[in-house]
């Protein structure tokens, strides 16, 4: 093969492989997708710009306005009447009103000795009450134990156990 034959046949192969040819059918060939001007469209937000973004203008032109139905329109109705009812009962935060003094110390420790003093005179009153309560039963227990002791003691002289 000579130079001239592998030049031709070098020049030929790079024609067919840079070419539209293929071996393929035409419903198989696949389209070159082309970039498009909206993808490389510039867009600035705020100081930085952006590329690729989409923009549709027209979206809502052509758009169609939905109607409210009756069982809607009432719900409407009842959820504006809710937050009223919500907005007007709602006290708000009980922080935002509290003032340093209030949660910065306890005022209750101003009067520990009072109250000390206080759950000290309640209790010796409970004591007090609920010993004249068992009084009579300590008595009674005492009475019953003296009796049955003598009777025990007159049942074993009978007896003739001592």
């Amino acid at each position: 093969m000579s130079l001239q034959s592998k030049t031709n046949l070098v020049v030929l192969m790079s024609i067919i492989l840079n070419s539209e040819l293929t071996l393929c059918r035409p419903q198989e060939k696949v389209p070159q997708q082309e970039q498009s001007n909206e993808l490389t469209k510039e867009t600035e937000i705020g100081e930085a710009k952006v590329y690729g973004l989409i923009h549709n203008d027209s979206e809502g032109k052509d758009a169609k306005l939905e109607k409210e139905d009756f069982d809607s329109k009432v719900l409407t109705v009842l959820e504006g009447i809710q937050q009223k009812i919500i907005n007007s009962w709602n006290p708000g935060a009980v922080i935002d009103k509290t003032k340093p003094e209030d949660w910065e110390r306890n005022p209750i420790e101003d009067y520990e000795a009072l109250r000390s003093g206080i759950v000290k005179v309640v209790d010796f009153i409970a004591k007090q009450i609920n010993a004249a309560i068992d009084a009579p039963k300590k008595v009674s227990k005492k009475i019953n134990k003296s009796i049955t002791k003598s009777l025990n003691d007159i049942g074993n002289k009978l007896v003739g156990l001592e």
